[in-house]
Protein backbone atom coordinates (compact mmCIF):
# COMPACT_ATOMS: atom_id res chain seq x y z
CA UNK A 1 0.00 0.00 0.00
CA UNK A 2 1.34 3.45 -1.36
CA UNK A 3 2.37 5.49 1.99
CA UNK A 4 -0.96 8.39 2.47
CA UNK A 5 0.84 12.31 2.46
CA UNK A 6 -0.65 14.79 4.11
CA UNK A 7 -1.54 16.34 0.82
CA UNK A 8 -3.96 13.34 -0.22
CA UNK A 9 -6.20 14.06 2.67
CA UNK A 10 -8.36 17.21 4.27
CA UNK A 11 -9.36 17.69 7.68
CA UNK A 12 -11.86 15.73 9.55
CA UNK A 13 -13.76 19.08 10.00
CA UNK A 14 -13.21 20.39 6.06
CA UNK A 15 -14.71 15.88 5.51
CA UNK A 16 -17.95 17.22 7.11
CA UNK A 17 -18.14 20.40 5.05
CA UNK A 18 -17.52 18.74 2.08
CA UNK A 19 -19.92 15.78 2.70
CA UNK A 20 -22.61 18.10 4.22
CA UNK A 21 -23.04 16.01 7.35
CA UNK A 22 -22.47 16.52 11.24
CA UNK A 23 -18.66 14.88 12.79
CA UNK A 24 -20.94 12.20 14.66
CA UNK A 25 -22.38 11.42 11.55
CA UNK A 26 -19.18 11.49 9.55
CA UNK A 27 -17.36 9.33 12.49
CA UNK A 28 -20.47 6.88 12.04
CA UNK A 29 -19.91 6.65 7.85
CA UNK A 30 -16.35 6.34 8.55
CA UNK A 31 -16.89 3.18 10.77
CA UNK A 32 -19.43 1.16 9.17
CA UNK A 33 -17.22 1.73 5.34
CA UNK A 34 -14.04 0.62 7.42
CA UNK A 35 -12.35 4.19 6.51
CA UNK A 36 -9.21 4.81 9.04
CA UNK A 37 -8.19 8.26 10.38
CA UNK A 38 -4.77 9.33 9.83
CA UNK A 39 -2.16 11.43 12.05
CA UNK A 40 0.55 12.98 10.90
CA UNK A 41 4.03 14.10 13.08
CA UNK A 42 3.72 16.93 14.70
CA UNK A 43 0.15 17.74 13.91
CA UNK A 44 -2.71 16.96 16.75
CA UNK A 45 -6.03 17.41 13.57
CA UNK A 46 -7.22 14.05 12.08
CA UNK A 47 -7.56 13.69 8.82
CA UNK A 48 -9.05 11.01 5.72
CA UNK A 49 -7.98 10.73 2.84
CA UNK A 50 -9.94 12.89 -0.45
CA UNK A 51 -10.87 9.27 -1.61
CA UNK A 52 -12.26 8.14 1.17
CA UNK A 53 -14.05 11.26 1.85
CA UNK A 54 -15.74 10.66 -2.25
CA UNK A 55 -16.56 7.18 -1.11
CA UNK A 56 -18.16 9.03 2.20
CA UNK A 57 -20.25 10.78 -0.31
CA UNK A 58 -21.36 8.40 -2.85
CA UNK A 59 -22.16 6.63 0.52
CA UNK A 60 -24.68 9.33 1.56
CA UNK A 61 -25.95 9.90 -1.62
CA UNK A 62 -27.31 6.47 -2.92
CA UNK A 63 -28.24 5.86 0.58
CA UNK A 64 -30.41 9.52 1.31
CA UNK A 65 -33.87 8.92 1.25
Amino acid sequence: MAKIVKEDCMTIEQATTAVGVSKASLYNYMNFLGIQRQKFPFDRRSYVSKSDVERIKQFVEENRG
